[in-house]
């Protein structure tokens, strides 16, 4: 699946991120969790949960907890990266605020296309040192 997957909604793609972020922190991450990081209704995680469980991102644990699959991991991390490339550029390339770059970040993340990121990178690195690049570093390969 391409990182550009026509099947993959900015919802799906926010989903996923929420619950990479959220297993940073703890194993275990719970659907009200979910919930209050998106700030959605418990009933539209469960719906959404269903929808990415059947997908093959996520896998529904006992008492209701969820966890990523390798693909949805792989997937997850590809929209951090994306996010990640972008907010360096608004910040440390344009001196947006960082407020404004998270914002302008998580609505581009969704809209940029592979090539797009690619160049971005490329340019970037061409004009930086390498090494603040390293977290923002962008997976070249389909998953």
């Amino acid at each position: 699946m391409s990182i550009n997957d026509k099947r993959m909604t900015k919802s799906k793609e926010d989903y996923l991120k929420a619950i990479l972020e959220l297993s940073a922190c703890n194993d275990l991450i719970h659907s009200n969790e979910i919930a209050e990081k998106l700030n959605i209704t418990r009933a539209s995680v469960s719906r959404m949960l269903g929808i990415l469980n059947n997908s093959g991102y996520i896998t529904k644990k006992k008492y209701g907890t969820v966890d990523l699959t390798d693909k949805g991991r792989k997937f997850a991390e590809q929209v951090q990266k994306r996010h990640d490339l972008i907010r360096y550029f608004l910040t440390d390339v344009l001196s947006v605020s960082n407020e404004t770059a998270d914002l302008d970040a998580c609505r581009m993340e969704h809209a940029i296309s592979k090539e797009t990121v690619d160049k971005l990178h490329n340019k970037l690195e061409s004009l930086i040192d390498c090494t603040k690049l390293h977290k923002c570093e962008t997976q070249r390969t389909e998953v």
